[in-house]
Parts: structure tokens; C-alpha cells; sequence
């Protein structure tokens, strides 16, 4: 029994580290060393950069906020109006007039010294039209409503008046060597008879180039020998009548009596300023021309050559 139970305990552990050394070999002792240096070398190196965050943490910025400056206040221009005017400084050159005249808007010049009214066709912004005549040069243009010249925006178109905005105030040209009549039905106006026009073989008339270049030189008077208007039959346009024709004009010439309604030239149809623009250009031009009316409810055409 006592034999059975005794250990050769010296044997057993020579046996088992001698084992054991055959078994872990050197590469692995080598490894493990490494790893062990590494994860003591890595927990060193992260607490000196968590010492070293901590030492460049900023501090907190206090706010310092600027001393509030106390804002005077200025006396009126005419405040100083005293040492203004009587210069005690000896470097005041303008009076107080002077500079606030400076700082207004520049006034447009009056319209009524730049031009003269030469004659109208009344009507809306697109039926009426006028023309204007520049005092200097004696050039004339047409104008329309809502048309800008030298400032001035034409507001309304009048029988012989012309109505324009400058500097949000309304001026009136009128036109001065003409007085205004009333408009006078065909059936009561003396010596509305018959066309003094020659009329040539075939019903066409002949019309002196010379006279008509004349006319139309001056558009103005050639507004002014009749009363132009825009015609509307049933509530749509239908042409111009022309009313108050004077006698020996260039309309009594053409055969042309009072309240008739010319309606076309040439096969176009007149029925907006535009086209009784195109109308009396054509005139200029042409050397002949078909013109189609109403007179007396009926249609008619004339037609002209002009020599």
C-alpha cells in the first residue's frame, strides 16, 4: 500500500517541464514578449496625448462688449443759418437757398417754349394724334398718347389741344391761330356742293402733284383745313370723318365733302391713327391711289392720279 501511494514526485515535474519546452517553441516566447511590449507601449503613449489635450484645452472668452457711444444730435440747417451767412469762419461760399437749390431735381423745360401745336385728330391712345412743330428748327413729328417729348408724356389728344404731364403737372398747347367751332352737320354747312377737283374720262380725278406736296410739307395745316375725327359704327371703329372742311383746302380739291368717312386706301381698310398716318404718306409717294368712303350712308370710291 505504501509503495502504491509513493510518487516519484522530482521525476514527474523534470518529465513535464522538459515536455513543456519541447512543445512551446522560441518564436512563440518571441511573439508573446512583443505583444505584451506593445500593449504597454500603447497605453503609455495614449495617456501623454490625453495629458497633452487637456493642457490645450482654450479657455472660456469672456465677451467684452464696446462702450455705448452717445449719439448727439444735429441742429437743422438753419440752425447754423447765422455763422452761415455772415461767414465767420471766412469758408462758407453758398447761401443756404443756394445748396438746397442744389439738391431739388432739375425742372424739365416748359414744353409750350419748345414747341407749337400745329394741328389734332382728338381721340383715345389709339385713334388719336397730333402734330408738333419745334419752334427752332420748324421740324414736325407726330405724337400719340403716352408719346414722351422733352420730358413731357402726352396725356390726352383734344380737338386743337394737346394736354402732356411735366413734373406731375398738366400743361396745355393749343393751337393759337385757329379758333374752335363747333362741329357743324353736312346738311347745314354753306357751300358743301359738288367737288371742285377736275375729274378726268373714266370718273377719276386729277390732282396737281405740286398742290399736295405743298399740303402735306405742313401736316399741321393739313389738320387744320378740316376736323379729322375718328368714326365708330356700332361701337367698333369704322373709319374718320371729316367735318368743316374749309374752302379751296386740299380736301375740297380731292373731291372730298363734308361728312364724308373714308374707311380704306388702296384695298387697306383706316380705322386707327397708323393708318391715316399711312393714308396722307401714301399721298407723298403714290401717283395715284383708289380711296374708298361712306357719303351719305353709301359706299363710294375715288380714285386720283396725281401729275
Amino acid at each position: 500500500m505504501k509503495g502504491f501511494l509513493h510518487v516519484d514526485w522530482a521525476r514527474y515535474f523534470r518529465f513535464s517541464f522538459a515536455d513543456l519546452q519541447g512543445l512551446v517553441s522560441r518564436r512563440s516566447v518571441i511573439l508573446t514578449l512583443m505583444a505584451v511590449l506593445l500593449y504597454q507601449t500603447t497605453g503609455i503613449l495614449y495617456q501623454a496625448l490625453t495629458l497633452q489635450l487637456l493642457r490645450m484645452t482654450p479657455q472660456a472668452v469672456t465677451e467684452v462688449k464696446a462702450p455705448v457711444v452717445a449719439t448727439v444730435a444735429r441742429e437743422p440747417l438753419d440752425g447754423y443759418r447765422p455763422v452761415i451767412d455772415r461767414n465767420i469762419f471766412g469758408t462758407a461760399t453758398k447761401t443756404i437757398e443756394e445748396k438746397q437749390a442744389e439738391n431739388r431735381p432739375a425742372q424739365q423745360p416748359d414744353i409750350t417754349l419748345l414747341f407749337d401745336l400745329r394741328g389734332t385728330v382728338a381721340g383715345d391712345v389709339k385713334y388719336g394724334f397730333a402734330i408738333i412743330e419745334e419752334k427752332g428748327t420748324k421740324k414736325q413729328r407726330l405724337v400719340k398718347i403716352n408719346d414722351v417729348v422733352s420730358g413731357a408724356k402726352v396725356v390726352r389728344i383734344r380737338r386743337n389741344a394737346l394736354d402732356v404731364l411735366v413734373n406731375d403737372q398738366e400743361r396745355t398747347l393749343k393751337i393759337a391761330e385757329r379758333a374752335e367751332a363747333p362741329i357743324v352737320p353736312p346738311s347745314a354747312r354753306p357751300g358743301a356742293g359738288a367737288p371742285v377737283a377736275p375729274v378726268a374720262a373714266g370718273g377719276t380725278i386729277t390732282v396737281n402733284r405740286a398742290e399736295i406736296s405743298a399740303a402735306l410739307t405742313d401736316m399741321g395745316t393739313m389738320l387744320r383745313q378740316a376736323q379729322v375725327r375718328p368714326y365708330f359704327k356700332g361701337g367698333a371703329p369704322d373709319g374718320f370723318m371729316i367735318t368743316n372742311i374749309q374752302p379751296g383746302s386740299l380736301y375740297q380739291r380731292m373731291g372730298i365733302s363734308n361728312g364724308d368717312i373714308l374707311q380704306g386706301v388702296d384695298g387697306r381698310r383706316i380705322k386707327t391713327a397708323d393708318d391715316m398716318m399711312s393714308f396722307l404718306n401714301t399721298m407723298k409717294s403714290a401717283s395715284g391711289m383708289a380711296v374708298s368712303l361712306q357719303r351719305g350712308g353709301r359706299p363710294q370710291t375715288l380714285n386720283y392720279q396725281f401729275r
